[in-house]
């Protein structure tokens, strides 16, 4: 194989396993100069039960290791134990009674195995200085991901509890350390995409942490795509409200550059709320200039206010999402929709007919309601999705679609394609 072709063996090696590409480079130089290139893929995950810093670390040092890393995950996730062990045992109830306590004793054991493993290491936010070392020197870095979402461990059972969100926990003093770190060291990135699952609202509100950020989000300005879901505590009075608010402003300006933006907030306090936001008070007369894909969830506004900021957007705005699943729970609806406190969906898109005419998709999901309780012009919608977030069609699994509930391709033809506003009937329950 030596006298083979580069390109050749690039092949080749491209069809290798992880397992497969480390014994093939024993078999000569050659081709352990030629795998180099394939012993890491191009996206790293870091979780807090593995000495992943130490890793990363040691690869950034790596003269020829350090340009495969494309993209970074930080998984900061933890289990409810006490809830967990509830949503487990009832997501196993059909299972035979022996069975079902083997699965979930095994599934325990190992989970035990892994944290004892992860409290042997320094807390994440303690290793700041080998973080930034790392991130300085990954010259291929180019996207950045920070979740408290997603289950860390390779065990079936949590994975499946972990979409309760009752089933996940967060120290928000601790993830607010480990945030302000990660955003010191991205500051030495050009990074284009950057994606942050429950970050806290308050860090833009306490002054350290509000300078902090302010200093290190001018390195924002190369993201094109930026994907924000915000976690508001539950007692923020008016004046921290507003100044988070404000401050949160401030970072998503320094993102001049987005062609992707996506803005959530996600009330784990009261799962169904809407968080209240004004447009004006977050942008005031700031424009994304290349905005193509807007998304917005779980947020009250005024509908004057939402026009405006669309409209404003008009020139270039391709693809528009209102909600999404917000914090539902597998077997639930979604609840990730849009309040309007003042106006009607009615009224706000027929007055954006024609006003964005580079718009190509619309898509709403969740719960959306508009207008005053009790009065006869409310509007309650429950809108059920179409696509998935990557604008691909779902493929239900279901005979009909969940009950109670409607699609959006009526209003998308509405908006796209003029003609009569359409009736807004929910589908019939199943019977």
């Amino acid at each position: 194989m030596d006298f083979l072709p580069v390109e050749l063996l690039r092949v080749i090696f491209e069809c290798c396993d992880a397992a497969s590409t480390r014994a093939l480079r024993l078999a000569s130089a050659r081709l352990a100069d030629v795998g180099y290139d394939y012993l890491l893929g191009p996206h790293f995950t870091a979780v807090e039960w593995k000495d992943d810093i130490k890793r990363l670390h040691n690869i950034a040092g790596h003269d020829r290791l350090r340009a495969s890393i494309k993209t970074i995950t930080f998984n900061f996730s933890k289990v409810d134990e006490y809830n967990a062990r509830h949503a487990s045992f009832f997501q196993h109830w059909l299972q035979e009674p022996e069975e079902r306590s083997i699965a979930l004793q095994d599934a325990w054991i190992k989970y035990y195995e892994l944290e004892k493993q992860s409290r042997s290491l320094p807390p994440f936010h303690a290793r700041a200085t080998a973080v930034e070392e790392s991130i300085k020197r990954l010259s291929g870095l180019r996207g950045l991901e920070i979740t408290y979402t997603q289950c860390p461990y390779d065990i079936e059972m949590l994975k499946d509890v972990f979409l309760v969100r009752n089933c996940r926990k967060r120290d928000r003093g601790q993830a607010c350390k480990n945030m302000n770190a990660i955003v010191s060291a991205i500051r030495h990135a050009r990074l284009s995409s950057l994606s942050i699952d429950q970050l806290p609202l308050e860090i833009f509100r306490l002054a350290d942490d509000r300078r902090h950020w302010f200093d290190c989000a001018r390195s924002f300005a190369s993201l094109s795509r930026l994907d924000l879901v915000l976690d508001p505590p539950a007692n923020l009075l008016p004046t921290a409200r507003f100044r988070a608010v404000n401050g949160l402003g401030h970072v998503l300006q320094f993102s001049h550059s987005l062609t992707h933006l996506s803005l959530g907030f996600h009330t784990y306090h009261a799962p169904a709320e809407k968080f209240m936001i004004s447009f004006r008070e977050l942008f005031g007369d700031f424009i994304y200039e290349k905005l193509t894909d807007l998304r917005l969830e779980g947020i009250r506004c005024s509908e004057d206010d939402l026009r405006a900021f669309l409209v404003r957007h008009g020139a270039t705005l391709e693809r528009l999402r209102l909600g999404g699943r917000g914090l539902a729970k597998p077997y639930e609806l979604s609840i990730g929709g849009v309040h309007l406190h003042e106006g009607s969906f009615r009224s706000l898109l027929t007055s954006l007919r024609g006003k964005l005419p580079k718009l190509q998709r619309f898509h709403m999901e969740g719960d959306m309601e508009a207008g005053e309780i009790g009065t006869s012009s409310r509007e309650l919608l429950r809108f059920h999705p179409v696509t998935d977030d990557n604008w691909v069609d779902i493929v239900s699994q279901r005979r009909r679609p969940p009950r109670k509930t409607i699609d959006c391709l009526a209003l998308e033809r509405f908006l796209l394609q003029g003609g009569k506003y359409p009736r807004l009937d929910a589908t019939e329950p199943d019977e």
